[in-house]
């Protein structure tokens, strides 16, 4: 996990009220692909949450 995701976790994590950590354990557990797609879902959903 880089410094890119990291912060986008935390960010997600205190946006939704999720535990960062567990967010990053269950990170570290998903395949490129899984990756790739959760992190699309992060940024929309960070995204729909700023523009409210």
């Amino acid at each position: 996990m880089n410094e890119k995701t990291a912060k986008l976790i935390n960010k997600y994590a205190l946006a939704k009220g999720y535990n960062a950590r567990e967010l990053k354990k269950r990170w570290l557990s998903l395949n490129s692909k899984e990756r790739f797609l959760e992190r699309q879902k992060m940024l929309k959903e960070l995204k729909e949450l700023q523009s409210k």
